[in-house]
């Protein structure tokens, strides 16, 4: 009896909590729910294969690593760990990638700090393209790395060369780099201010230009709070209607 009294009285509490929130304008942390391709094929649900030397060497707990390499549900992913590099090697399989989606994430080999990852490799097979799933699995995966302290997150942007779009659609969700006198040489004159690839792709017909004169870069996104890079890959989301 002593019990259900408990119980009575906590789901009264809940229950009270809730009203309150709704009074003051406060939405329940809950009530926000994630979009229907986010919920079934982004929920962590993966198999994580690694010795147990790279376990023990990696300080990541297992079950955070489908989240921090953004991977689909039922992906296998190895771990190996590249003591000469002072790096961690993430391969991960599934139906819908052309080829294994590679990750890298270094490690100082001083204070065993983890400051870079890097998108080695990520090709969704065709009929799996302009689905929104590597929009998803990116947003998830910098999401994962901005709570586990990572610094910086970088890759190549390949294209316009062999049909590739990266070099168009990496900037698209925030990721940044310096233009190059090669690039601002080409920039019409109500672009010649630009400096960086989020310059030029906030301003009216920027992003239209590079698409067309653009060209593979290396370029990161900027992972601290409140940067340029959250906030124009948060706008992306909401314009695709995607929540994580």
């Amino acid at each position: 009896m002593r019990f259900a009294r408990i119980a009575v009285a906590a789901i009264a509490c809940v229950l009270t909590w809730r009203v309150w929130l709704r009074t003051k304008g406060i939405k329940h942390p809950r009530s926000r729910r994630t979009d229907h391709l986010t919920r079934r094929h982004f929920n962590g649900a993966s198999t994580v294969i690694m010795d147990e030397a790279t376990a023990r060497a990696l300080p990541i707990p297992r079950r955070r690593i489908p989240w921090m390499v953004g991977a689909f549900d039922n992906s296998t992913i190895s771990v190996t760990h590249d003591k000469e590099g002072n790096a961690f090697v993430f391969s991960a399989v599934h139906p819908l990638l052309e080829q294994p989606m590679i990750r890298i994430l270094w490690q100082d080999p001083d204070d065993g700090r983890l400051y870079l990852m890097w998108n080695e490799a990520f090709c969704l097979k065709r009929d799996a393209q302009r689905q929104g799933f590597g929009t998803r699995s990116l947003a998830i995966e910098l999401r994962e790395i901005r709570r586990l302290g990572i610094q910086c997150v970088g890759c190549r942007a390949a294209g316009p060369a062999g049909g590739h779009m990266g070099y168009y659609a990496w900037p698209l969700i925030g990721f940044d780099a310096d233009l190059e006198p090669i690039d601002i040489a080409q920039l019409p004159p109500k672009l010649a201010h630009c400096r960086t690839l989020t310059e030029l792709f906030l301003e009216p017909g920027g992003a239209e230009h590079w698409r067309k004169f653009g060209r593979s870069m290396t370029v990161f996104f900027d992972l601290a709070p409140g940067s340029v890079s959250w906030s124009i890959l948060m706008a992306h989301l909401e314009k695709r209607g995607i929540t994580l």
